[in-house]
């Protein structure tokens, strides 16, 4: 009896280390996949690697492997999980902060709003708060922050500087900064113009991208797409980028040590199983995103994640990890799979729309969120004087009384 329950015991945990490596290939970049694959081949005799082709997607010209530099740079991500690790907070929010922590984009920003990891994680408000808090404490200061705005303050804060005309000239004049527009801001602000370059030398010493100086995974020089959306006979259609996937077999006559085979034999399965569970699910977001790729439409429809595991019949946390780090290639250029979905494709058009109108308004005569509704209707786009406020909220946009440049400031 006791022989029978060890073997059940040793059975469920061989299941479940399969199943977590599985996972974790499923979850892997191409990049990662070779690296572990290169780790695997060092122990198992009995593994023979194919490596992917030398054709290299990247932002210039030069010829170069991954390998070459990946070891010199240190991941921010683990950077971070290692600061979570010492915070005293329960398994749940250590999930969640490491969530955010994954969803950084290449800068070292959220871009995800709280309402949209709420509806990701089924988290309540007030502990994605939390966590959105927690992650702005980190180091590098300035990650997390929504924008390059945000990133600065949270800067200036950490420097215990309190100075609402610098403040204001981050929030608002930032571009014009750039442009040297020093007459335009000092009318504006009453400020002279060489507080205004002071006030610049100030910002110079800030770090507008908290994510500099790190490996960032998914986001690094060099991107190899793994699938390809392109036009085949009059139709788009899927085309898997089998030169970019490294290939597994098993040594001639290396199958005498059968746990090294067996483990080589799972290993060929799981990145198959990662392959076609990926091309799945670019066949459903192909379906769906069809007029966005034929150029019939600019935006991108409403697709989740829960919709894409519900369509293969699959779970969220499945989709999410085969999607994350990896990318196709398109006629728009190389996209990243998360990208193509859309949790709201009208909200999408609405926040654009807020977002230009705010940038070009009159600081001193801001738009009210029902002038804003007022201007969407005149476009035959009706939405309510509170849902604008929701969204200019989440856009980390404050309202009108907020923005508005007051002529006494000195």
């Amino acid at each position: 009896m006791d022989v029978l329950i060890n073997i059940k015991q040793e059975l469920k945990l061989a299941l479940t280390q399969e199943m977590k490596l599985s996972l974790n290939i499923l979850e892997m970049s191409l990049h990662d996949l070779e690296r572990y694959l290169i780790k695997t081949s060092e122990i198992n005799p009995t593994i023979d690697v194919e490596f992917a082709s030398n054709k290299k997607y990247s932002n210039n010209d030069e010829d170069f492997s991954p390998f070459d530099f990946a070891h010199k740079e240190e991941s921010l991500i683990d950077y971070l999980e290692e600061q979570i690790g010492y915070l005293k907070i329960d398994k749940k929010m250590d999930f969640l902060c490491k969530y955010l922590i994954n969803n950084l984009d290449k800068k070292g920003y959220l871009l995800l709003s709280k309402k949209e990891i709420r509806d990701l994680t089924n988290f309540n408000m007030k502990e994605v708060e939390k966590a959105f808090e927690i992650i702005k404490n980190l180091d590098p200061v300035g990650i997390g922050a929504s924008n390059i705005e945000e990133c600065l303050l949270i800067q200036l804060r950490k420097k215990n500087i309190n100075d609402t005309v610098l403040e204001n000239l981050i929030r608002y004049f930032l571009q014009e900064l750039s442009e040297k527009k020093y007459e335009e801001i000092s009318q504006k602000l009453k400020i002279s113009e060489k507080k205004i370059k002071e006030y610049l030398e100030i910002i110079r010493k800030l770090n507008p991208i908290p994510a500099r100086g790190f490996y960032m995974g998914d986001v690094t020089s060099y991107i190899i797409p793994e699938a390809e959306i392109k036009k085949i006979g009059g139709e788009y259609k899927i085309e898997m980028l089998e030169e970019n996937i490294p290939k597994i077999r098993v040594k001639e006559g290396e199958d005498e040590n059968k746990a090294f085979y067996n483990s080589t034999i799972n290993l060929i399965n799981f990145i198959e199983k990662r392959r076609e569970t990926l091309k799945k699910i670019l066949e459903v977001i192909l379906n769906r995103q069809y007029s966005f790729f034929s150029k019939e439409d600019e935006y991108l429809k409403t697709l989740t994640s829960k919709d894409v595991a519900e369509t293969l019949g699959l779970h969220q946390s499945t989709v999410s990890r085969a999607i994350r780090n990896k990318y196709v290639l398109t006629e728009n250029g190389i996209m990243r799979v998360k990208d193509l979905l859309v949790l709201n494709d009208n909200k999408k058009i609405i926040c654009d729309f807020i977002e230009s109108l705010i940038l070009t308004e009159n600081r001193q005569k801001p738009y009210t969120d029902q002038k804003i509704s007022d201007y969407l209707e005149e476009k035959n786009i009706k939405v309510a004087r509170r849902t604008i406020a929701k969204y200019r909220e989440e856009l980390g946009i404050k309202r009108a009384s907020k923005r508005k440049i007051k002529n006494e400031w000195e």
